[in-house]
């Protein structure tokens, strides 16, 4: 993904006057660092708005709801979080630009987001030369195209490379069972991440023996995208896998390829559950022999039908999760069924506060190079020369229905 630090500071001021939104869990304005009675004061370097927004949104819910939680409930340590969002309008430039604002005038801890990696990729070295540590809601880590001086530093991720599980979901629930050799997909241009699909899916399909036939590469906004679908149906494909940006871009995708074909699988397509995006999408209709990955709903149904230690712990997580966000005042489907990425970001600043036992930076961040905690379904054991060392993902596939809402995909 692109990388745009912009140091003329002088040119966020507007920006950030537009844009922020604050939770003050203590009231009072932040100082140099955390009295003995000081609030925790937390950033979110979020998109509200541009191609990002559907991610940037929901994740802005999810970290409200879980500090509002967390103030409601002692604080952490006794600390009130005071969370105050800016909106970095899907804008690497921008995220930068924030992230700078947030540790020289919020003077924050912690950074919540970008939502994206090519927006990571401006924030973060900030982030690091600050001691800030900076949990990036970005799919993946190590395919985002960071140098490798960072992937070990003051930056984590807070969720899973969901690009690659989509791809694997797709090939273990749909392409093995049904005997499919033609595979095409259909890729962002949003940076490494996102153009990371091909060789994923390439190896995928020599373990599993399918063909790529087809690959295209979609710009992100685009509202077009008519050529690359006519060129991936040339080839003749049994499915088309999914390597997009939620939202938008998505939208756009179906509405092109179910106007020239409207049965072909879909396959995985991830917040597409929502009832917004079903309504954009072109209707149940359209989101026919789509399938998604799930929400938190089926989620927790899955976890509920498990047996193991981790799916218990799924399941409490996720109860706890659905009992803050409707405390928050989050309750709408659109709401509560995808914002689960900031609050996983608010369990790991927590869990690291509490281990650590004390709200010293450097020794909160020594505790997150060692996360080994279960948030909603994400398993952690993290090690300091590996950030990304998830070796469980308890998610779940879903279809749509004919009325719009999503169930379980059985198989």
């Amino acid at each position: 993904m692109s990388r745009s630090i912009r140091r003329r500071v002088f040119a966020f001021f507007a920006v950030a006057a537009a844009g922020a939104l604050a939770l003050a869990g203590c009231g009072g304005s932040a100082g140099s660092g955390t009295s003995a009675s000081g609030p925790i004061v937390i950033c979110g370097d979020l998109a509200l708005a541009g191609p990002y927004a559907q991610i940037g949104e929901t994740d802005n819910w999810g970290a409200t709801a879980f500090f509002k939680h967390v103030n409601a409930t002692g604080g952490i340590m006794g600390h009130k979080v005071q969370y105050t969002v800016f909106n970095n309008q899907s804008s690497a430039a921008q995220s930068g630009l924030i992230a700078r604002k947030c540790v020289q005038q919020l003077h924050a801890k912690f950074i919540v987001g970008p939502e994206s990696g090519a927006d990571t990729m401006s924030a973060l070295p900030i982030a690091i030369a600050y001691h800030t540590i900076l949990i990036s809601l970005s799919s993946g880590w190590a395919t985002n195209g960071y140098p490798a001086s960072e992937l070990n530093s003051w930056g984590f991720p807070g969720f899973y490379d969901v690009f690659y599980q989509d791809q694997l979901a797709s090939v273990q629930n749909l392409i093995v069972p049904r005997h499919y050799t033609r595979v095409a997909l259909l890729e962002d241009n949003c940076g490494s991440v996102c153009l990371a699909n091909k060789g994923s899916v390439q190896q995928l399909a020599a373990k599993y023996h399918f063909q790529l036939v087809a690959t295209q590469i979609d710009q992100v906004g685009a509202t077009d995208i008519t050529p690359q679908v006519l060129a991936l149906l040339a080839a003749k494909p049994q499915i088309i896998l999914f390597g997009l940006v939620p939202g938008t871009d998505s939208i756009t995708a179906i509405r092109a390829i179910r106007a020239q074909n409207p049965t072909i699988p879909i396959s995985e397509c991830s917040a597409c559950e929502l009832p917004s995006f079903v309504a954009a999408a072109g209707g149940a209709k359209a989101m026919q022999n789509i399938y998604v990955l799930g929400s938190m709903q089926n989620w927790l149904t899955a976890a509920q039908q498990g047996t193991t230690p981790q799916a218990e712990a799924t399941a409490a997580g996720l109860e706890a999760y659905f009992a803050g966000m409707r405390a928050a005042g989050l309750s709408s489907e659109n709401q509560i069924d995808n914002s689960q990425e900031g609050w996983d970001a608010g369990l790991e600043i927590q869990w690291a506060i509490k281990s650590a036992g004390t709200l010293d930076e450097t020794a909160v961040m020594h505790k997150l190079q060692h996360l080994n905690i279960n948030t909603l379904g994400i398993v952690w054991d993290r090690t300091p020369a590996n950030y990304e060392n998830i070796p469980q993902v308890l998610a779940a596939m879903e279809i749509i229905n004919p009325d719009g809402t999503a169930a379980l995909y059985k198989g």
